[in-house]
């Protein structure tokens, strides 16, 4: 594993990020500079614009067209931007289709000159042009989405410049945006960047597949939203639009997607009007179906499979001219194999690596045999301890007032998740080492004749609204409350070290924990173990809070924007913990219990071996009510941005056609909590950043190039982070939410897209220095009391220091159709995975840097109708994508492979 120079990395950013700017730059230097250089680009592509018949082989219907365009003569007719649910397309993916009312004209006309849109945002909970908003964002319609070959959330983080997502075997995608996210999916944990289905905030990070709902438009805000979003928006927010009834013109449609490794994909969608201009239905049916790419060497089971369903129904009623109510259905389900990870050694002083399993292979043989297998991509691990299900049912409400220059809108949720089972294989081999999730609590609690009731959570919430203008629209303000409850019932957390939580250790290791210096007891004994870690939880989360934002117009240059939030936490957590009844299970194992260390007296290797045939059953204690806590938090989280927009007179003289410059102020929060550990709860503190941020965003050359940019820095407090910690007991590993502390985060971002006719360039990147301040960990030997070590020289977490996209689309028109072609990179940085004090110690804990390549080509074959082929991972790279590293405890890296190179074809109607 090679090991870049920081300084170095930070050269070759900075080179990155300037030379993307000049390129961009040099080509509008190219077409502004005077007439002959449009005249030349004219000439380059005057077969494409002026001899091809513009209605040769039935151009798509508008709504199908990712690239849709308006001329120059048209800029100044063009129709006023619309709610960003139904006209959102970014820079980095094309352009917005026009409306259907203007679809006829423009497809009797060729456009001369494509010019990019204008993008209507609501990162300010009001709807704004992208261009005047002085938020770091992105935006995207589901055009965009499908041309760029989105289909997955996780797929946007080769798009969106500081986006980056972390996957372990929980299956659930860890979202950090400039380096502030989370790690974990346990229920104690809130995310780092807040994500929003419809309005709607999605509490637990397990639940957001957004990848199967009916989607209109995503908007990616960066930078802490602490003020119109509240709490757990510390690294930003994901606004999630599903798509709204048309209320004037029936549609019938779906996409059916085809591909290697088994993919058969299938969306369906009807949209009703049921009274003209009143009254809306739309369906959607979503299915996802993979097989997997990863074959496990011990069953031939595929990992990396997708089992997903959901339905969606949302009802519009314009009740009057100025009241309607919009309500949404949502329902999926999950059934799916965990994520698949591979173990890579380590530590062979780790004190899991130095346990002996019954009738089983040694940790590191098979390590080993997983590393072996991962070089032909493959894995080898535990299929039976492989399993994540869970049912999400959500319901919604929204009213909106229109009264002149105020408008109200009201909020109401309510979700559920049931049918929920998450298991997975920790260790990455095919030896039942270390196994978490409910599977091995319920099973040894209905053994030991122990009720396990089945996990639950709901969650409501209650929102209003209120945007209004005043001094003849130089003020415009957007104020609000919030109020939520969540709650979680028998939340189960079940961990075993061994084949039902079995195994054993050498004489020689315990008498040195015993009694230090003590001869070597033969090698033909061994010591046994029961490791097993179960805890139930119910939990309550009350949030309440009060918002307000007013911007001021100052004058036609000057935008003063000042903002605040109030937050009220209350966190309330029971524990229920389910010890191993120490004594009747040395009988079951023909041993004595010997109190220290958790070890019981030797028994013979043939003894210890005979039982991994038929491991006996863990007794256990029920032990209700072990620890509860109640705690709450107040926040404040103020914002403030000057916005200098350029005159007309910088305008004209710089051959602009729009420019902002913005400097910001934020704050956000992340709530704090209750963490188990062993039998009692400890509790961290919410997590805070302030934010400092220059933007810059520009429109130039006659609306055919686009560069918005940002400069930030963040001071990182109370930092809430996953530790692996060794218990008291030698295989015990303990792992629980605690503040490392402070940090700094300094970095730079672009975003840039260039015209030249039918052809368009996009580049993005992004440059995130991270450094931990103040991070103290804490080391437990078994029998040698507890210290205490620095870990400021760490890595962020799956944080990579720098990582750019770039690519090019053309519009090619045929007798037979228009075929759009794309090609696109993506490079990540170096990942570091390490959970405990040791892992920085070891190469393979930090993961390589990758290129991606993609490709797609797609075909609109009339108005209705269109094909497209696509290659992802065209160069057919290995490599990890995410993972975990605990190399004191485990001793060993735990690592998920990216997908090879896929492909298939998506055909898509439209009536």
């Amino acid at each position: 594993m090679k090991h870049r120079d920081p300084q170095s990395a930070r050269a070759v950013a900075a080179r990155t990020l300037a030379s993307l700017v000049l390129v961009l730059l040099g080509a509008a230097s190219a077409e502004s500079a005077d007439t002959s250089a449009d005249d030349s680009l004219d000439f380059l592509l005057r077969d494409l614009q002026e001899d091809d018949d513009p209605t040769a082989g039935g151009p798509p219907a508008a709504s199908a067209s990712p690239t849709a365009t308006r001329s120059e003569p048209e800029q100044a007719q063009a129709p006023a931007p619309e709610p960003a649910a139904d006209m959102a397309s970014i820079p980095v993916t094309g352009l917005r289709s026009p409306d259907t009312e203007d679809a006829e004209p423009r497809r009797r006309s060729r456009p001369r000159q494509p010019l990019l849109e204008e993008i209507v945002v609501t990162a300010r909970r009001r709807e704004e042009s992208l261009q005047e908003t002085p938020v770091a964002v992105t935006a995207m319609s589901a055009e965009a989405l499908s041309a760029a070959g989105v289909s997955s959330i996780t797929d946007l983080q080769q798009i969106v410049p500081g986006l980056q997502f972390g996957e372990s075997a929980t299956k659930t995608p860890s979202i950090f945006i400039r380096g502030v996210g989370q790690r974990d999916a346990s229920a104690e944990l809130d995310p780092g960047v807040g994500v929003y289905l419809n309005g709607i905030f999605i509490a637990r990070q397990d639940t957001q597949l957004l990848d199967t709902v009916d989607t209109e438009s995503i908007q990616v805000l960066r930078g802490p939203q602490g003020t119109l979003f509240g709490k757990n928006n510390t690294g930003g927010a994901m606004l999630v639009t599903t798509r709204a009834p048309d209320l004037g013109t029936p549609e019938f449609g779906g996409t059916a997607k085809a591909g290697n490794f088994g993919r058969l994909d299938l969306r369906l969608h009807g949209n009703l009007p049921l009274i003209d201009d009143r009254l809306g239905l739309r369906v959607a049916v979503n299915s996802k179906n993979y097989d997997g790419y990863l074959e496990n060497i011990d069953d031939g089971t595929s990992f990396g499979d997708e089992k997903r369903l959901a339905a969606a129904a949302r009802l519009l009623w314009n009740v009057t001219d100025s009241l309607s109510a919009d309500g949404f259905l949502f329902w999926s389900r999950q059934d799916e194999r965990s994520t698949a990870v591979t173990c890579l050694y380590q530590n062979p002083q780790a004190n899991v690596a130095q346990l002996h399993y019954p009738a089983r292979p040694d940790f590191e043989t098979a390590c080993r045999e997983s590393e072996a297998a991962a070089r032909d991509g493959k894995v080898s691990l535990t299929t039976a301890d492989s399993v994540i299900k869970m049912d999400n049912l959500m319901t919604a409400l929204t009213l909106s007032w229109d009264l002149a220059d105020l408008q109200i809108k009201s909020i109401s949720a309510w979700s559920h998740q049931y049918n929920i089972e998450r298991n997975d294989d920790q260790d990455g081999t095919a030896v039942d080492i270390l196994s978490t999730g409910s599977r091995a609590l319920n099973r040894n609690l209905a053994a030991a004749g122990i009720d396990a009731p089945g996990e639950y959570r709901d969650q409501y919430s209650q929102e209003l609204q209120i945007n209004g203008d005043l001094l003849d629209g130089r003020v415009s303000y957007t104020t609000g409350l919030f109020l939520s409850r969540e709650t979680m019932n028998n939340n189960t957390f079940g961990s075993t070290v061994g084949p039902n939580g079995l195994a054993g250790i050498d004489p020689s290791t315990v008498t040195d924990i015993l009694i230090p210096g003590l001869p070597n007891l033969g090698s033909l004994l061994v010591f046994p173990l029961a490791t097993y870690i179960a805890t139930r939880s119910d939990l309550q989360n009350d949030s309440a809070a009060v918002f307000a934002q007013g911007t001021w117009n100052a004058t036609e240059w000057l935008q003063l924007t000042l903002g605040a939030r109030y937050t009220f936490e209350d966190r309330w957590r029971d524990l229920d913990v389910f010890p191993v009844d120490s004594v009747a299970y040395a009988q079951r194992i023909g041993a004595v219990y010997i109190d220290p260390a958790g070890f019981y007296s030797p028994i013979t290797r043939v003894q210890f071996d005979a039982l991994g045939r038929n491991v006996p059953d863990l007794p256990l204690i029920e032990n209700l009510g072990a620890d509860v806590r109640e705690e709450q938090w107040r926040n404040f989280t103020p914002s403030a941005t000057v916005s200098l927009l350029a005159t007309p007179v910088l305008l004209e003289r710089f051959r602009l056609d729009s420019g902002m410059l913005y400097f910001t102020y934020s704050e956000g929060f992340k709530a704090g909590g209750f963490s188990p550990r062993g039998a009692e709860l400890v509790s961290f503190e919410p997590e805070e950043v302030a934010n400092y941020e220059i933007g810059l965003k520009l429109d130039a050359v006659d609306s055919r190039l686009r560069i918005n940019a940002a400069l930030f820095y963040m001071d990182y407090t109370n930092i809430q982070v996953r530790v692996a910690e060794q218990g008291e007991r030698f295989s015990d590993i303990f792992l629980f939410m605690s503040n490392a502390g402070a940090a700094t985060i300094a970095g730079a971002e672009i975003e840039a897209t260039a015209l030249f006719g039918e052809l368009m360039l996009f580049a993005s990147a992004n440059y995130t220095d991270a450094e931990y301040q103040v991070f103290e960990g804490q080391i437990i030997n078994p029998g040698q009391g507890v210290t205490t070590t620095d870990r400021s020289d760490e890595p962020f977490g799956l944080v990579p220091e720098a990582s750019y996209a770039a690519g090019l689309q053309y519009n090619w028109m045929t007798p037979i159709g228009m075929f759009v072609p794309r090609l696109q990179m993506y490079y990540r940085d170096e990942l570091f995975t390490g959970l405990d004090y040791r892992a920085v110690e070891y190469p393979s804990s930090t993961i390589d840097e990758v290129t991606l390549w993609n490709a797609r080509v797609t075909c609109f074959l009339g108005e209705h109708l269109s094909l497209a082929a696509f290659v992802n991972n065209l160069t057919d790279e290995h490599y990890f994508k995410s993972g975990f590293s605990v190399s004191a405890a485990l001793g060993a890296a735990t690592l998920v492979q990216g997908e090879p190179r896929t492909y298939g074809v998506e055909l898509s109607w439209a009536f």
